[in-house]
């Protein structure tokens, strides 16, 4: 799709859904002061804002037209030699929550960098904002005119991003390879009996995202030394830079690197593509193969891969991180790559294509309930090996009793305590509760499970609750002894 036919549908969509009218005036921001190093962090209890107030439903009214998903059109100047970034972004944003909402609250993770973000302005629907405030990644916008049920609004935002050096626990920012655009805009979290968003902790993922569709132009500020860029949606050239559209999904990112070496395959309509960095052509053809096949496996267990491309990047991030239609895999992987199927580096790249499901298409609370994406995600590595490779055992070894998982499968990530511990209880045992699961219920009701939860869930953000309401559904097995055994909160 163009852009000029992206924005004509903005502005249909907006012209028919009802709007507040929402002017803010001033500014202000308090300077950045967390560090990101996750050793440095401290361990705290998730905080969620404010809430609206309730609506009393009314009968009599006319039935609203369907909710629009979020609009976030993003054009971004990059500057790789600096490693810093320009950025208009204008949302647009209508309010499903079903109560009135007197402020927005946006996670903006750069600003967890001393001096990484710099915001130079602010507008609702136009208008001027009414003092909005930071406190670490959390900016709290107030409306002057509280946003009803099924009203709409436009939020527009400049700013600068100057990219913090990367470590090999974060993906975000610049290392001497490439550069990594992670969680980079700022965006609005999801609401429900109060906005959804979570301090960081020592381990896992902290945010939780709605589904949203994105219109992004990247252009260079010096396009006589252009670099490649991997994205997590196929890419339409454009005069020095670079035009995606990606709908239905919970994130956008990309890579930046004028060293990156390409290869790719199609298979079911989906292209995917491994960038690599020369020398390692071997890795990356068995990353690019472990993929296909889990795409193809994937889609027949859980229901369509849901976007038009997937791009795997190396990185010097220590294990594998997920977003939408992108992951890294870390450079160490393709290093020790020995050229055997159960290796890290196959292994993960299975991992991380399983989160295009168990993350991507079915979202979940990442922070309190980190088990419903990552032991999801775990097990799928054993139902990838249990169709393309003859001996299942030697997984189960490599993978899990290697380690003599303990833990409770629901560990949220404030009490995981150190990476081994909260991922032997909630990726490690949690595969081992879902194969309990399997083999009591029979894998016709464990497969019929398994899709039905893929494409009921899909495009929310599921819970326990979800997960069991569904399981319950398809076998009236008694599991309570079992569920027990493996969490520490009844379900």
């Amino acid at each position: 799709m163009s852009r000029r036919s992206f924005s004509t549908i903005l502005a249909i969509v907006f012209l028919l859904t009802s709007c507040s009218g929402v002017g803010l005036s001033g500014l202000t921001s308090t300077d950045p002061t967390l560090r990101s190093n996750p050793d440095g962090l401290t361990t705290q209890k998730p905080f969620i804002a404010s809430t609206g107030s309730p609506i009393t439903p009314d009968s009599s009214q006319v039935p609203q037209p369907p909710i629009a998903r979020p609009i976030y059109t993003l054009n971004a100047i990059l500057d790789y030699a600096t490693h810093s970034m320009a950025v208009d972004e204008t949302i647009f944003f209508q309010n499903d929550t079903g109560v009135i909402l007197p402020d927005l609250v946006m996670a903006v993770e750069p600003n967890l960098w001393a001096g990484c973000f710099v915001l130079r302005g602010l507008l609702v629907n136009g208008q001027d904002s009414g003092k909005p405030s930071f406190m670490g990644d959390r900016l709290v916008v107030p409306l002057v005119n509280s946003l009803v049920p099924g009203g709409s609004l436009t939020i527009s935002l400049q700013f600068d991003l100057h990219l913090p050096a990367a470590d090999i626990h974060h993906v975000f920012g610049f290392n001497t390879r490439q550069i990594n655009l992670v969680d980079w805009y700022p965006f609005i979290v999801p609401y429900s009996n109060g906005w959804i968003l979570h301090p960081p902790a020592n381990v896992g993922e902290h945010l939780t995202y709605d589904v949203a569709d994105f219109d992004v132009t990247v252009t260079q500020q010096d396009p006589s030394t252009p670099v490649v860029l991997a994205a997590s949606a196929p890419e339409e050239k454009i005069a020095d830079g670079s035009h995606y559209i990606l709908k239905n999904a919970r994130t956008f990112v990309f890579s930046a690197s004028p060293s990156y070496q390409t290869v790719s395959i199609t298979t079911a309509d989906v292209t995917i593509t491994s960038y690599y960095f020369r020398g390692n052509e071997t890795p990356s053809g068995a990353v690019l193969d472990a993929a296909t096949r889990a795409i193809n496996t994937f889609s027949d267990i859980f229901g369509t891969y849901p976007h038009s491309s997937l791009s795997i990047v190396e990185s010097p991030f220590f294990d594998g991180m997920e977003y939408d239609g992108l992951f890294f895999l870390s450079q160490d992987y393709y290093k020790t790559y020995d050229r055997k199927l159960l290796s890290n580096l196959v292994d993960l790249a299975v991992h991380e294509t399983a989160h295009q499901w168990w993350f991507g298409q079915v979202g979940n609370d990442q922070a309190m309930e980190p088990w419903l994406d990552e032991a999801l995600a775990t097990y799928s590595e054993e139902l990838f090996y249990e169709k393309n490779i003859p001996n299942i055992s030697a997984w189960w070894v490599f993978r899990v009793e290697s380690f003599s998982p303990s833990g409770w499968v629901d560990t949220d990530i404030y009490n995981g305590i150190n990476f081994r511990t909260y991922a032997n209880a909630v990726y490690l045992r949690g595969a081992q509760f879902l194969e309990a699961v399997r083999k009591i219920i029979g894998d016709e009701a464990f497969f019929a499970f398994l899709k039905d939860y893929s494409v009921t869930m899909s495009g929310k953000i599921s819970t326990s609750k979800d997960f069991f309401r569904i399981l319950g559904t398809h076998s009236k097995a008694n599991i309570s002894n079992l569920i027990s055994s493996y969490f520490q909160h009844s379900k």
